[in-house]
């Protein structure tokens, strides 16, 4: 099991729209953690040479989830786009926030699902480390991919696109592995 140390200090930012925004303290412990996986793996994968953008992800992981003040719902990453565009945050760290359920959804899932008809799939490096980062973390707990695919499997409705999530998993769990140099 990865084991972090606390040791991102909380840009103003981020601060202010928590705030701004009520975030609840667990959601924030959650945000927290994702960021600390998402910057590791960011820092690893630009030691072995690949152009990321650390404070972007740092900034994304951290706001990702920001529209859980208003819905724990499958719409929530819709809705923290939105709050991140209204604020006027750069769109790459909006592109972030929106594309980092699981491990993507298209437009024509997304319809499906009653959701926006947009791509919500993860594209740029920044956007799939902080998707791939999520899908550890459990509260504020770094846990297993397998214990990942395993909540996939308990989850009941739906069942069409938890399938297709879990090969987007796999698939994205060998790049970031592959450009990380590190094994989850």
């Amino acid at each position: 099991m990865l084991l972090l140390k606390p040791r991102l200090e909380l840009p103003e930012v981020v601060g202010r729209l928590w705030d701004k925004y009520n975030l609840p303290e667990n959601v924030r412990m959650h945000c927290r953690a994702v960021a600390e996986l998402a910057v590791r793996i960011a820092e690893a994968a630009r030691v072995r040479g690949y152009d990321v953008d650390i404070e972007a992800v740092r900034l994304g992981a951290l706001l990702h989830d920001i529209g859980r003040a208003y819905s724990h719902g499958l719409d929530h990453f819709v809705i923290s786009g939105e709050i991140l565009r209204k604020e006027g945050l750069d769109e790459k760290i909006i592109r972030i926030a929106e594309r980092h359920f699981s491990s993507g959804i298209t437009a024509e899932e997304a319809k499906a699902l009653g959701l926006p008809a947009k791509d919500f799939m993860p594209e740029t490096l920044e956007e799939k480390i902080v998707a791939f980062a999520d899908n550890l973390i459990f509260g504020d707990r770094v846990g297993s991919f397998e214990e990942f695919m395993k909540r996939l499997d308990s989850i009941q409705e739906n069942r069409w696109i938890v399938e297709r999530s879990k090969e987007r998993a796999v698939r994205l769990k060998a790049e970031i592995e592959r450009v990380s140099g590190l094994k989850f």
